[in-house]
């Protein structure tokens, strides 16, 4: 059997393969978001529909917008299921989003 070295095209492509692989197997073992992180998510959701549409709204009355989207999001199913259907990257993603459309989109 013919032992190829390094510099040989295939071996290059072969490693290549393996390196691409790894990179796409570690990056799906990323944990899921926690439940703090999914509360986390819809305090900014909040905060970046707030800046919008509500300019000039106090830290109070910010505060009181979030709360009241945390105590109707633990009546909605799917909000429930966020740390089964929003990926790690989609989170980091909404996370840094700078408005609202921003983070629809990443979670799209």
């Amino acid at each position: 059997m013919k032992r190829r070295r390094m510099g040989d095209p295939l071996t290059r492509h072969l490693s290549s393969a393996l390196l691409v692989t790894t990179a796409v197997l570690v990056s799906g073992c990323r944990r899921a978001p926690s439940s703090e992180e999914c509360n986390q998510l819809l305090d900014h959701y909040v905060e970046l529909l707030v800046s919008s549409d509500r300019p000039g709204t106090n830290a109070g009355e910010l505060h009181k917008l979030q709360t009241l989207a945390r105590q109707k999001a633990t009546l909605d199913p799917a909000f429930a299921e966020c740390s089964k259907r929003v990926s790690r990257s989609a989170l980091e993603c909404a996370m840094s989003a700078t408005n609202a459309d921003k983070l629809e989109q990443c979670l799209l």
